[in-house]
């Protein structure tokens, strides 16, 4: 997927696409029955981080199948996965597990359009040596699968730990999150096929107090997004494929920013977007073409 000009080719997505905030602004406020979400997504973006498959392995072939034909308007489209919640967070995983998620990826690779696995561990997942040895034996588990791990103590953030997943093939994923003490920072590694970034706001006040509100409510500036860019673009040797993933999903401000990003990432490319996203954001006026929403889709 390189452009043939030695940088990475950066793709832009959201964590998910049947989310609430994304109702009537993103989505057409009053949809027919024969509306399909995915579809109208995969219109706008080339790129989705699955969510669902981190909360249950009961996702069937059949269920990626319908996912196929969702997007079969755009060749361009891929997914990651992002990998079932016992396999990170209560580290009680089976064998069996390992076989249905297999399962969920098959058709998605075999049509060209499985990106990532992304295996997402909790803040408090702090480096030992033992931990490090387990994300060895999870990437062999899923051998062949281009294979990424996102840590977020900062206690990863150390030379020794990046070589070995580096060396094993294994993509460290590059997280944006609020400067908390124990958070870690923005970093640039990259496979040579592939960089990863989750980019979850920098909500400092509410990460750690949900009762105050939701920890993702964030709206990055231009400014952020371009010192994001500039630190993508700075990784050498650049990979492949750069996938960018917006999770700061509340008031609809991830699909704002993935417009913004792409737009900064190749301002040359007419992008279009739903006109009432538009009319809400008067920032992606100048950036984009609206997009009304076709009969044929109601």
């Amino acid at each position: 997927m390189s452009d043939g000009t030695g940088k990475s080719t950066i793709v832009v997505g959201m964590g998910g696409w049947d989310l609430p905030p994304f109702d009537g602004s993103f989505y057409p406020a009053k949809p027919g029955r024969e509306f399909r979400k995915l579809a109208w997504y995969a219109r706008f973006f080339d790129f989705v981080e699955l969510n669902a498959s981190f909360y249950s392995t009961a996702l069937s072939p059949a269920q990626a199948n319908r996912w196929l034909r969702d997007v079969e308007a755009n060749p361009r489209f891929m997914f990651a996965v992002k990998l079932y919640r016992a396999f990170t967070h209560s580290l009680d995983a089976a064998a069996e597990d390992v076989v249905r998620v297999r399962r969920l990826l098959e058709p998605l690779r075999d049509a060209g359009r499985l990106a990532v696995l992304v295996a997402q561990f909790p803040s408090g997942f702090a480096y030992t040596k033992e931990r490090l040895d387990y994300l060895h034996r999870l990437a062999e588990a899923f051998e062949g699968e281009r294979f990424a791990v996102e840590l977020r103590h900062r206690t990863w953030d150390r030379p020794e730990a990046d070589a070995s997943l580096l060396r094993a093939g294994i993509c460290p994923v590059n997280s944006d999150l609020p400067p908390l003490p124990d958070h870690m920072p923005l970093r640039g590694h990259a496979t040579p096929s592939t960089g990863y970034y989750r980019l979850m706001g920098r909500n400092s006040e509410t990460w750690n107090h949900p009762e105050r509100g939701d920890r993702y409510l964030y709206r990055y500036s231009e400014a952020e997004l371009r010192d994001i860019l500039g630190r993508i673009e700075a990784v050498r040797p650049a990979p492949e494929t750069t996938f960018v993933v917006f999770h700061n999903d509340p008031n609809a401000h991830s699909p704002v920013n993935g417009f913004q990003f792409r737009h900064l990432a190749d301002p040359g490319r007419p992008l279009a977007a739903p006109g009432e996203l538009v009319r809400r954001f008067p920032v992606l006026v100048p950036i984009t073409i609206v997009d009304e929403q076709p009969k044929e889709l109601f």
